[in-house]
């Protein structure tokens, strides 16, 4: 039993011998993360480590770019054939309300004809409104189908019948209109085209402005590659002229706590061109976890959140830069700008930064959707 307290004594001697042996630096050291253990300091956040520029990154396609004749034009018939090639006149005549002007073929950008200039579309249109307030409930159903088959080019009429005194017609039309515009907001998300509605009055587009009134003459001569046609202007649904742009690019990306502006942008993978037009638009959100779990932000983020740049960017909201050495910008939910310099195009999440490597986290995402369109 006597030999007990030696040993410990001796494994004392020992302890104090090694501790002896570590600098006063390796002992602070050690305190500290006996502290940091006791008091769960959390740990500084780990910056994330992006790809270089030259690394996951492609250029903006940049076809180049075919010039075509001053006369050239493409036609969209009424039964969805095209025809293409160059007029046998090198302007056209348009009379509005404040006289006629005379409008040189490669100054247009497009043209449609509106309902005046085709009677069939036109009778057919009111024929099946009229058709809504039938005493026939199949016939009703079915003027209802074809209208919304139709599109948005019927929408202006339509919206004559929206008070209608016939409780059909009116419910009717109402639940068109209705889906039409689901339709537009579910095809502007896609980036698809869709058709405006349709006036009565002729629209002509050009370089310079827009202009309603009435086209003449009334039916074109085309030199096509099957040979000379002539096409009535009732028959168009829509004639435009190639302008010389190049096709836009597109890209969708999430953006999370992993690219908090302190943390590292996201590198979008995307080379842009000083020049080139650029559309953003974002959705989702972010917990904000320094102010409590059922603090939310969006993509356009909030002021009572502090900031990540004092007066240009608020906590929680989605920025970009061009490049590393390029200044960053509020983006928010929707944001459309031309690149000020070349380079590839990076997005974060602005937060104030005595909050940005504490530890926090913030969970979510913002879903980000990118189009360029080059120079």
């Amino acid at each position: 039993m006597r030999c007990i307290p030696r040993l410990i004594v001796g494994l004392v001697v020992l302890l104090v011998g090694s501790l002896a042996a570590f600098s006063a630096t390796a002992q602070e050291d050690v305190i500290r993360r006996v502290i940091e253990g006791v008091k769960g300091t959390p740990k500084p956040a780990t910056p994330t480590t992006e790809p270089k520029e030259d690394e996951g990154t492609v250029d903006v396609p940049r076809t180049p770019i075919v010039q075509l004749g001053p006369k050239f034009i493409r036609l969209h018939l009424q039964d969805g054939s095209v025809i293409s090639g160059d007029l046998s006149i090198s302007e056209v005549a348009i009379d509005t309300q404040f006289g006629k002007l005379v409008i040189p073929i490669d100054k247009i950008l497009s043209f449609t004809p509106g309902l005046d200039a085709n009677t069939r579309l036109d009778e057919q249109i009111q024929a099946l409104i009229k058709d809504l307030g039938s005493d026939d409930y199949k016939t009703r159903e079915q003027a209802h189908k074809d209208l919304a088959a139709m599109g948005r080019k019927v929408q202006k009429e339509l919206e004559k019948f929206a008070a209608d005194e016939n409780a059909e017609v009116k419910r009717h039309v109402t639940e068109i209109l209705k889906e039409l515009e689901e339709a537009a907001e579910e095809g502007d998300d896609e980036g698809a085209s869709v058709t405006a509605p349709l006036p009565r009055l002729d629209t002509v587009v050009t370089t310079d402005f827009t202009v309603l009134g009435r086209v003449t003459p009334a039916q074109f001569e085309i030199q096509s590659k099957y040979g000379p046609l002539t096409i009535q202007l009732a028959d168009i649904a829509r004639g435009e002229r190639e302008i010389g742009e190049r096709e836009s690019f597109r890209k969708q990306l999430s953006i999370t706590a992993a690219n908090l502006a302190q943390r590292g942008f996201k590198n979008t993978g995307i080379k842009v061109q000083a020049g080139d037009r650029i559309t953003i638009k974002a959705e989702g959100s972010l917990t904000m976890s320094p102010w409590g779990n059922n603090a939310q932000s969006g993509p356009d983020g909030a002021q009572n959140y502090g900031w990540y740049i004092p007066g240009q960017i608020p906590g929680g909201a989605l920025c970009a830069r061009i490049s590393d050495k390029g200044a960053p910008f509020k983006v928010g939910t929707s944001s459309t700008f031309v690149a000020k310099q070349s380079g590839v195009l990076q997005l974060a999440i602005g937060i104030q930064g005595e909050y940005a490597n504490e530890g926090y986290q913030f969970p979510g995402e913002y879903k980000v959707r990118l189009k360029v369109d080059p120079k």
